[in-house]
């Protein structure tokens, strides 16, 4: 007799970074979200992030080494985090009814990919259900639908696209009672030799449930009266060393916070959703009280694509988060998402707020290029101008917030406009060295371009049909770009240098 679906785990993969490079490992947001969908539907639900697993066993056990070296077509790389054979034993341990896979970005493909092949082994008949950013992206190519097989992962049986929240409930009664009829929508799969998919969900995020950090790995440290999630723990969020910005010493309870879903803009090398959903203020505070009464909170890390963006109901909403975060006395700042439309409106009110709050100890501005052609080519809804001018502003006006700028160079033919030329890579570092002189910025950090959207995915698979997908955000190698890549190396290591001799620790590993 077919056993009753009552158990869903996700599994998030080992971490994957350049060989003596930590990774960046951050709590799985999307994954908790969804298991607190199921949860508070009735299903038992819990995570297993192999990552934070690893290093927690390494922590408790110093003879572990959490850290393994791989070598992919001559490059190597870390992966850490718990062996994939450790993982499928755990989770053994755990009796799955459905199992969930996250996939966030492209260089989960891999890992995921062979964690999926090795849990299939392990439950021939149990539902491998994939989720997360990268597979709603490119969920047919994952499906099969392809005509790069090394994209393909055929132990995945479902794939989410979209937000999980609104499918995953339907999707494990449907997976219970397959005669119920067909699936629900957010759903793709394999059905007669092609993929079937059922179309978008509808997503209003204050319908669900929010993001169950209960479910968090946690460890105790000596002097704290809360336990400590093991992502603050080991030191390595998004923003970087916060700790050092904040003066504090050891570990800093760190809350990355997204307050909506989507983005606002249309910017040619991110592929995010384009609709722009929020959380009520209710609903936001209720997260970060969560997390506050599990670990405390010494630090908010706002993470939305676009805050302070959207129409005016949006935006009204974003002011009315800012002053009650504010009023209870949260240190907080923006590691990703800030736009200088929305920084640059109604007479810089957004920058006016944060100064009249005093507690935004970081902003990450999002520079991205140093020439007005290439903004324009790659969609961003600024100049140069009002960079400028938004910079000299919060200069004046931000003096305790610590002020980081971020540039992308490496730009090819995108909407059959010419590739960012190499005198424009000049332009964009001569800018860079400005802002620093002239301390708009405190610390700027040059990144090449991954190629993550259809269009410069294309590009980059074409020329490299077989090459581990690692490479496509990590190696600068990728070969979109049409001049010589030692150029941008140059630029990296001149951005770095003019840091140095100005004295600008950069806060943020890349």
């Amino acid at each position: 007799m077919k056993r009753k679906i009552e158990r869903f785990v996700v599994v998030t993969p080992r971490a994957v970074s350049p060989a003596g490079t930590p990774p960046r490992i951050h709590p799985p947001l999307g994954a908790i979200s969804v298991l607190a969908e199921a949860k508070r539907n009735g299903y038992e639900a819990l995570l297993f992030d192999a990552a934070a697993e690893g290093l927690k066993k390494g922590i408790l056990d110093s003879s572990y080494n959490p850290v393994a070296i791989e070598e992919l077509d001559g490059i190597p790389y870390w992966k850490t985090g718990l062996r994939i054979e450790e993982i499928v034993a755990e989770v053994v341990k755990l009796e799955p009814d459905v199992i969930g896979m996250s996939c966030c970005t492209v260089v989960d493909r891999g890992e995921v990919a062979k964690t999926a092949k090795a849990l299939k082994e392990a439950f021939p008949t149990t539902p491998i259900i994939l989720g997360g950013h990268e597979a709603s992206q490119w969920h047919e190519e994952i499906l099969g639908n392809t005509p790069f097989p090394i994209g393909e992962i055929p132990a995945v049986d479902y794939v989410v696209v979209g937000p999980g929240q609104p499918v995953i409930t339907s999707l494990l009664r449907c997976l219970d009672e397959p005669a119920m009829g067909n699936l629900p929508q957010g759903v793709a799969r394999r059905f007669n030799g092609l993929v079937e998919f059922s179309g978008l969900s509808e997503f209003q995020p204050d319908h669900f449930a929010i993001p169950d950090y209960n479910l968090l790995p946690r460890v105790e440290v000596a002097g704290r009266e809360k336990a400590l999630d093991i992502y603050s723990f080991i030191g390595n969020p998004h923003a970087g060393r916060i700790g050092t910005i904040l003066g504090i010493q050891g570990p800093v309870a760190y809350l990355p916070l997204l307050t909506s879903y989507g983005c606002g803009f249309d910017c040619t090398f991110c592929d995010t959703d384009k609709r722009l959903v929020r959380y009520a203020v209710e609903n936001t505070m209720e997260i970060i009280n969560e997390f506050d009464c599990l670990f405390g909170i010494n630090y908010i890390d706002f993470m939305d694509n676009n805050f302070g963006g959207g129409n005016n109901a949006s935006r009204d909403l974003a002011f009315e988060i800012l002053s009650q975060v504010a009023g209870a006395g949260y240190q907080i700042g923006f590691s990703n998402g800030l736009t200088f439309e929305s920084m640059a409106r109604e007479n810089f009110r957004l920058l006016r707020q944060f100064s009249q709050d005093g507690n935004v100890r970081h902003i990450a501005f999002p520079c991205e290029n140093g020439n007005d052609r290439v903004l324009h080519m790659i969609r961003k809804p600024h100049t140069l101008s009002v960079v400028r001018k938004v910079l000299e502003f919060a200069k004046e006006n931000l003096q305790t917030t610590n002020r980081e700028g971020f540039f992308i160079g490496g730009f090819p033919e995108t909407n059959g406009q010419s590739a960012e030329r190499p005198c424009e890579l000049e332009e964009t570092f001569r800018f860079i060295t400005e802002c620093l002189e002239q301390q708009f910025l405190h610390q700027a950090i040059f990144l090449t371009l991954s190629p993550v959207t259809r269009e410069y995915r294309r590009s980059w698979r074409q020329l490299y049909p077989t090459a581990p997908f690692e490479h496509c955000l990590f190696s600068r190698k990728t070969g979109v770009w049409p001049y010589p890549n030692a150029l941008l190396d140059e630029i990296h290591r001149k951005v770095k240098s003019i840091n140095e001799r100005l004295g600008r620790s950069v806060t943020r590993r890349l």
